[in-house]
């Protein structure tokens, strides 16, 4: 889809049976993009809920054109989720939130002062003073230790879902399944630079986790030999 000079910010939330959060996220996205002062759209994407997300997104629709529902036919997943909202956002910047509201969208203005002020492509967060169970910090650790090493790369937190992107470059990322945990890496491969910055987290306060440890942690792993026969495997040609 063609950008839209006039949308500064496309945030993009992936939903998927979060209905008890989706007023609250709407509401918090709301003021902070007017908190900003430039025009803006919410895409979110019904990754196939069951729980009444998807009506209660179209009304809420209804009443605001810039909140812009997308229905999959059913579950496909959270890469397949993120990659449907930035093919259709518009914005000269593209921010990714999750709907369970544990990271704050009130964090997007930083993230949108940093990459204006730095001039780089992307600005992913790093959870501080994490509100998950002991193991499950301990877990997303390992997790991050195991994939930098085999991909040789420094993301401290490549799970924390608050993002910040050119549309340019987050619209020229090819997404497979399981590429969500590697935007920054994917990005860095293209030759567009990425910065880190701390931002908060919050106890989830409704629905449930979607992932299990085991079951994620052998994905991952599968997906990390993947990107690193990808970057041993780029072309990286120059002319004279």
């Amino acid at each position: 889809m063609e950008m839209t000079e006039s949308i500064f910010l496309s945030v993009v939330a992936p939903v998927y049976n979060e209905v008890e959060s989706l007023d609250p996220l709407v509401e918090r996205v709301r003021a902070t993009m007017d908190e900003i002062g430039r025009p803006w759209e919410l895409i979110l994407v019904d990754d196939g809920s069951t729980d009444g997300c998807a009506e209660r997104m179209d009304a809420i629709a209804a009443t605001d054109d810039r909140i812009r529902p997308l229905h999959f036919i059913h579950n496909f997943g959270q890469s397949a989720a993120m990659d449907a909202g930035f093919r259709h956002s518009r914005g000269q910047l593209v921010a990714f939130l999750d709907a369970d509201l544990q990271t704050y969208p009130e964090d997007l203005p930083k993230l949108v002062d940093v990459l204006e002020s730095e001039g780089v492509d992307a600005v992913v967060g790093i959870r501080v003073q994490r509100c998950d169970s002991g193991w499950k910090r301990f877990s997303s650790r390992l997790a991050n230790g195991v994939r930098n090493r085999l991909t040789r790369e420094d993301i401290v937190d490549t799970g924390c879902p608050l993002k910040l992107f050119r549309g340019e470059a987050i619209r020229s990322v090819k997404m497979f399944n399981g590429m969500h945990r590697f935007l920054p890496t994917l990005l860095k491969m293209e030759g567009y630079t990425v910065r880190q910055v701390p931002v908060r987290h919050a106890p989830r306060q409704a629905g449930k986790s979607k992932y299990g440890t085991l079951d994620r942690a052998f994905r991952a792993l599968r997906d990390a030999f993947a990107v690193r026969w990808m970057q041993d495997r780029h072309l990286d040609w120059k002319l004279k």
